[in-house]
């Protein structure tokens, strides 16, 4: 398939890994929502080589596209959200979303 893997982790605590939110797969235009958050400058992209192309973004940005799954895609479930983590996690937070390049 052509497209791209999502995994969106909050901040742990500490040293530790970060807690994932969410996970999911797209088509090609999956990568839009988030380039275009990186466009408005609302998002920074710090890696650019597809494996993962790796962006922080505030937990406001992102937080109300998980909750009404905007950020699916037409056609596409989530593999796993975990929505009490994403009702939980402050808006302020960082997050990082990881793009995995699946062609």
């Amino acid at each position: 398939m052509l497209g791209w893997w999502f995994v969106v982790t909050a901040p742990a605590e500490g040293d530790g890994e970060g807690e994932v939110l969410a996970k999911w797969e797209t088509g090609l235009g999956g990568l839009d929502w988030i380039a275009a958050l990186a466009a408005a400058g609302r998002a920074e992209q710090l890696r650019f080589d597809g494996y993962p192309l790796r962006y922080t973004v505030r937990a406001a940005e992102v937080l109300p596209l998980l909750a009404d799954g905007s950020v699916f895609g037409a056609g596409h479930q989530p593999h796993e959200v975990h929505f009490e983590r994403v009702a939980g996690c402050p808006p302020e937070a960082v997050l990082t979303v990881d793009a995995w390049d699946q062609s």
